[in-house]
């Protein structure tokens, strides 16, 4: 499964490099004016989250829909900003909170010198690492389940403690995917590249689920072997076999 994901996540962002092109100089704009209000004081920089976080919710949809092996609108992406802004405000108020209790919590227990400072340090910090995992599923699962903010919120938890290994894995490709993201400017991957990742892993993951729902009366020990060559077959028979040449020449 996580093969077929890096391939499918690849020719997903290749075939749609048009549409991440625009939310990316959007999303971009928007960490550089993080960025550049830093000296003028932290409420200028929770607005620059918030305005991060509404365009990364706008590009929820589409990013949806180009997971599903459909085509993206960006006069949808744009259309998707009065209806997202709420959520992406309030998102983003809980991650400046997050921020910002790793900012001064954890110096503050380190500068206590003691065993039991660090002990809080590390509790701080893992705690931090957790909702970071989690949080990462929040946006794929509003587009993809459409659920309310309170739902999305807890369901992300439900998916990271049931997939701590995928979860840390999404983590790191994340990780890499903003790296190579800086020598290309930030138009590609990019932060909508990223939130694509995010939303073809979930949905690819999400077929777990269903089959479990299907099969109600397996073990614990039947539920751990998810076939997942089943599972996946008809979106690798949707993608089909991809060359070298069908990227440089897709008309061919």
């Amino acid at each position: 499964m996580i093969w077929f994901f890096i391939k499918k996540n690849f020719c997903d962002g290749w075939d749609s490099m048009l549409s991440l092109f625009v939310p990316n100089i959007v999303l971009t704009v928007a960490v550089v004016s993080i960025l550049i209000t830093a000296p003028l004081g932290i409420a200028l920089q929770i607005i620059g989250v918030a305005a991060l976080s509404v365009a990364l919710f706008a590009f929820g949809n589409n990013a949806a829909r180009i997971a599903d092996f459909k085509s993206a609108s960006l006069k949808e992406y744009f259309a998707e900003f009065p209806k997202v802004w709420k959520d992406g405000v309030l998102f983003a108020l809980i991650v400046a909170v997050l921020f910002l209790l790793g900012f001064f919590g954890i110096p503050f227990y380190m500068g206590m010198q003691s065993l039991f400072g660090l002990f809080l340090a590390a509790l701080v910090f893992w705690f931090l690492l957790v909702c970071a995992m989690a949080l990462q599923w929040f946006i794929p699962i509003r587009s993809l389940l459409k659920d309310n903010f309170r739902k999305c919120l807890k369901k992300s938890f439900i998916i990271f403690f049931d997939n701590p290994g995928f979860s840390l894995f999404m983590f790191i490709y994340s990780i890499l995917l903003l790296a190579l993201s800086i020598f290309l400017f930030f138009m590609m991957p990019g932060f909508a590249g990223i939130l694509l990742a995010h939303t073809n892993g979930l949905r690819l993951r999400l077929y777990k689920y269903d089959w479990l729902e299907e099969n109600p009366d397996l073990s614990a020990k039947e539920r751990k072997h998810v076939p997942w060559g089943e599972l996946i077959a008809e979106d690798q028979d949707t993608l089909g076999p991809r060359s070298f040449k069908s990227f440089i020449f897709p008309w061919k």
